[in-house]
């Protein structure tokens, strides 16, 4: 099978908070749940709910082991420090987990909020 993926995908454990869209500009609760891969065009996460493929959610991803320094992301050797990164992302894949009763959703990332 062709591998298409532009970015290679790599397993992590980070924390992610999701909200509908319109969180970037009104306030809203963010549901938090953990990465179970990411890239870098994108992600995929567990969620209790559906998402409607096509969507746009916001997130919030904390990347343990790194921090923010003069403008850039470098590691970091205290790994409870976590940069915190911001972005938006469409749905592009939605899966139930019959295990879990979750759905294993892969979202594209289409753009950063800083």
């Amino acid at each position: 099978m062709l591998n298409r993926r532009q970015y290679t995908r790599i397993t992590r454990d980070y924390r992610l908070e999701y909200g509908p869209f319109a969180a970037v500009f009104f306030p809203a609760p963010l549901t938090a749940t953990r990465v179970k891969n990411v890239s870098g065009s994108g992600v995929l996460f567990s969620a209790h709910e559906q998402l409607p493929v096509g969507s746009k959610i916001v997130m919030s991803i904390y990347v343990s082991g790194w921090k923010q320094e003069n403008g850039s992301p470098v590691p970091c050797p205290d790994h409870g420090s976590e940069l915190h990164l911001q972005a938006i992302a469409e749905i592009v894949r939605v899966e139930h987990d019959e295990d879990t009763g979750c759905y294993r959703t892969g979202a594209r990332f289409v753009g950063r909020l800083h």
